[in-house]
């Protein structure tokens, strides 16, 4: 089988002197030809940036699917329209509008913050802390 190689093609730019001393002393400690070293770091470098720009890519798509999905299951619990949460002592029992987990008299609840007038709508502390915790790979939800 016969395999044909690309010519190298040369590719002229021009450097600085703390550079040109630097990638001498690199392609030195490497034992390679500075053109070898400079190939071989651009090559490097693209291919790292390519890897980011991918990564990041997918980041945004599972980011833009995740708060999808959030928005869906807020609204799905009557809380698409709350806007923030207000931490207080309960003086009543409620139940946690999320996970409806019972919630009692001098237990620490959260108080959803609406435009709107509507019923009170309260979370309890674990689902109040799955709202904290962006980034983490666990639920966020609003």
């Amino acid at each position: 089988m016969h395999h044909r190689h690309r010519q190298a093609r040369w590719l002229h730019t021009r450097i600085s002197e703390s550079l040109e001393d630097a990638l001498k002393r690199e392609a030195r400690r490497r034992r390679l030809p500075v053109s070898l070293l400079v190939r071989n770091v651009l090559e490097g470098a693209l291919d790292l940036v390519e890897d980011i720009v991918e990564g990041s890519l997918h980041v945004a798509r599972r980011s833009e699917d995740l708060a999808r999905n959030m928005s869906r299951r807020a609204d799905d619990a009557g809380l698409g329209d709350v806007y923030g949460w207000q931490e207080l002592l309960l003086n009543r029992s409620v139940a946690c509008a999320r996970c409806e987990t019972g919630l009692r008299a001098g237990d620490t609840a959260f108080r959803g913050l609406r435009d709107r007038t509507g019923p009170p709508v309260f979370e309890c502390v674990a689902c109040i802390g799955r709202l904290r915790r962006p980034g983490t790979g666990e639920e966020r939800s609003p």
